[in-house]
Formats: C-alpha cells, sequence, structure tokens
C-alpha cells in the first residue's frame, strides 16, 4: 500500500512533536537529577548542613590576612559545588577585599561591578599591583574603582617595578573629581625609587577623603605641577613617609594636619624650613615622631629640629635615626639646658651612624643625665656605643632602670647598664 505525500508529512510532524516531548521530559528529568544530587550533596557536605551564619565565618577564615595577596578564594568557592556557591553569595564580606593588578584589559572594569553587587553596601578594601611603565595604568578599570569610591575604606597601591623616572603617574585620566567619604588608609608603596607620582593627582585623592586617617607614602617621588593651596586635612592621624631619594618631596609642603599623632618621616631631603612651616602651620598634638634626619647641606640643622620639638609640646616618644654623635650632643645639651622641651618625653631611641668620626664625651653622656633627671622618662635605646659610658652615668642609668625604667645604652649585642 502505497503512502503519499501528505501522510509521511503528517507522521514526521508527529515524531516531531513526539520528539520534542521527549526532550522536554528528558530535561524535566536532569533537573530533577541535579536537584536530587545537589539535596545528596548537602545532605553528605557537613558545611552545607550548618547555619548560614556558621558556613560563613568558615569561609572567611580562608581569606588571606592581608589585602595585598592574592584574593582568589572567592571565586575558588563558587566553582566547588552549588551549596558553596550559594554560601559564597550569601556572605558579602567574602568580596569585600580584592587585588587589581596593572597590566590589565578592559574587560575587567566589567568585572569589577560585578564584584562590588556581591559585597552589597559592605566597605572595600582594594589592592592595586603596578608593573612596568605608567602606560600600564588602565584608566577605564580605575575610572570603575572611582565610581564605587563610596565603599572605599582601604586602598593601596603597590608599584613593583616603576621604570619611567620622567613620567609622573597620573591616577584619574580624564576624572575631573573623586568622593572617598569613608576611606580611612591610603598605602601607596614603590620598590623601586624611580617612580614618578603627579603630586596634584595625589592632592586629588586626599581632597576626596574627608575622613582619612593613615597615610603611607613608601619610597615616592612626586613630581610638582602643582599651583595649589595648602590641604587641611583633619582627619589624618598617622603619616608614615619613607623616601630615599635626593629629590625634594614637594607634595610634603601643601599639607596642614592638625590632628596628626604619630608621625614617621624617613627621607634624606627635606629642608630644616620646610620641615618648621609644616609645624607651625599644622599645630598637632603629636605624640610619637619617628625622624631619620636629613644629611643634604640644607637639609635639617639642630636649631631647626630644637624648634620643631618646641612647636610640639605633646611629644612622648622621640626616635631620631642616623644622626652623627655632635647632633646627638647638641640635642642633649638643650634638652639639659631647658626642661621645658621634650617636657613630657617617656621614650627616647637614637640609632647613631656608625662611622669612626662619632665620638661620645664624657660631657655628652652627663648631660643625658641631667635631662632624664627632670623627664619622666620610660625607656632608654641608644645604640651603638661602642664603650662603656662614665660609672658614675652608668649609676644614674641603673638607678633609673631599677625604678622600672627599660635603659639600653651599647650595642645591639651588649648593654652596659645591666652588663
Amino acid at each position: 500500500m502505497s503512502v503519499t505525500v501528505e501522510e509521511l508529512r503528517a507522521h514526521i510532524a508527529t515524531i516531531d512533536s513526539e520528539i520534542q516531548l521527549q526532550r522536554k521530559l528528558l530535561e524535566k528529568l536532569e533537573r530533577d537529577k541535579s536537584l536530587a544530587q545537589r539535596q545528596l550533596n548537602v545532605a553528605l557536605d557537613p558545611v552545607a548542613r550548618l547555619p548560614l551564619e556558621i558556613s560563613s565565618q568558615i569561609f572567611l577564615h580562608a581569606l588571606p590576612t592581608s589585602p595585598s595577596e592574592e584574593q582568589d578564594v572567592p571565586t575558588v568557592l563558587l566553582r566547588i559545588c552549588h551549596a558553596w556557591t550559594d554560601i559564597a553569595l550569601d556572605t558579602p564580606p567574602l568580596w569585600t577585599t580584592f587585588c587589581i593588578h596593572f597590566p590589565c584589559s578592559d574587560h575587567f572594569a566589567e568585572v569589577l561591578p560585578i564584584w562590588f553587587r556581591r559585597a552589597r553596601n559592605f566597605p572595600l578594601s582594594v589592592s592595586i599591583f603596578l608593573c612596568g611603565p605608567s602606560s600600564n595604568w588602565n584608566h577605564c578599570v580605575s575610572d570603575e574603582l572611582w565610581r564605587h569610591g563610596g565603599q572605599l575604606k582601604h586602598l593601596e597601591i603597590l608599584d613593583n617595578d616603576g621604570l619611567d623616572p620622567d613620567d609622573g603617574l597620573d591616577l584619574f585620566g580624564d576624572t575631573t573629581s573623586v568622593s572617598l567619604p569613608f576611606l580611612q588608609t591610603l598605602t601607596i608603596r614603590c620598590q623601586r625609587e624611580q617612580r614618578v607620582y603627579l603630586a596634584s593627582r595625589i592632592l586629588q585623592l586626599l581632597r576626596g577623603a574627608p575622613n582619612i586617617a593613615e597615610i603611607i607614602f613608601d619610597q615616592v617621588r612626586t613630581q610638582n605641577n602643582l599651583h595649589s593651596e595648602i590641604l587641611v586635612l583633619p582627619t589624618l592621624r598617622r603619616l608614615i613617609h619613607r623616601k630615599f631619594t635626593s629629590i625634594n618631596d614637594y607634595i610634603f609642603h601643601y599639607l596642614a594636619l592638625p590632628a596628626l599623632e604619630s608621625f614617621s618621616l624617613r627621607t634624606p631631603w627635606i629642608t630644616g624650613d620646610g620641615l618648621v612651616a609644616f609645624f607651625e602651620r599644622s599645630a598637632p598634638p603629636l605624640w610619637d615622631w619617628d625622624l631619620t634626619r636629613g644629611w643634604q647641606p640644607d637639609g635639617i640643622q639642630p636649631f631647626h629640629l630644637h624648634k620643631c620639638l618646641r612647636l610640639i609640646p605633646t611629644l612622648t616618644r622621640f626616635t631620631l635615626r642616623e644622626p652623627d654623635s655632635n647632633a646627638v650632643a647638641e640635642l642633649f645639651a638643650a634638652l639639659a639646658e631647658s626642661p621645658s622641651l621634650l617636657a613630657n618625653l617617656h621614650n627616647l631611641t637614637i640609632q647613631i651612624r656608625n662611622t669612626s668620626a662619632n665620638r661620645i664625651t664624657n660631657p655628652w653622656w652627663r648631660n643625658l643625665v641631667r635631662a632624664l633627671s627632670t623627664r619622666p622618662v620610660e625607656q632608654l635605646y641608644i645604640v651603638p656605643v661602642e664603650v662603656s659610658p662614665p660609672m658614675d652615668v652608668l649609676t644614674s642609668l641603673q638607678e633609673l632602670a631599677a625604678a622600672g625604667a627599660k635603659m639600653h645604652v651599647g650595642t645591639e649585642e651588649q648593654n652596659f647598664v645591666i652588663a
């Protein structure tokens, strides 16, 4: 019996309809199987059986302790199973710390908003690694970061390979303003001293951070493209400024820090007049000052140092690194003659330049004892001292040690006070 064309077409249509039906049934069976498998995984997975508050805390303990370390833990958790994916996506703190490595493609600018959404409204800690020339800085990516600046709490820029000394790094490109209302700490650290940053751009960043509390500039050089008024940072309490090049640091002269409490200044080039002017316009309640002296001809002279100390009567901890013995002698002579200078001093550390030209004389030691006798010093650390002080000086220091003060005068290995 012959089959007509119309009958064949109808039969094919019936088969197609059955195939579609079976496909839908197969898809349903696949979904049912996947759901059953997920339920089995949850039943067997001790983490998935825990309350979300506990499983979230377990995941958070897997995060690196430093923002500058690789932050791939959250994305790894997404690839384990559906249950762990749900926990990770329901744990916003997992997504609040991350790193951006430059150079990177523009595509990363599309990834950032996803990461931010997963962090929800939690504060962010961001580390930027910059390798190679300034041209590796991707403004498409950084613009996306600045657009979410309202969530930034900690920002770190780690410069691993600055090789373009004449090209100032521009952090913002065409961005005219940035708002970082919750930023508390800013760190810019260069492993090589050649990198130059545009001082105006750093000030622009700080101007947008009204609640900044801590700044660390480590081997950062700034290019003086400034025509700016003094920037007052009323909330900054801690400033660490380390630089080992002989290039003047311009940004330092544009800051006033009236709330500064702890100040570490380690640079071979800062004029004494500039330092005095900084303390005069800031009038900070400083209690901790760690100073590595400048050794350029127009650097910090003893009279500059003494004038600075008179401008910060709140100082209780003072560390002086790499002065020669003459500078230390002048400091102790000033302290011995003026009880009001560093009147609240509790902790004094002096690390003398270790050269054969440094000679510590008996008057030096006796001025030290006179200075200590009028101040509540609880800790004294002076190194390196190769020859023991006079016996009467040692006796005075030992009496202070017996009264509870921590005294170390000598080398790193030997303490003459307790020898």
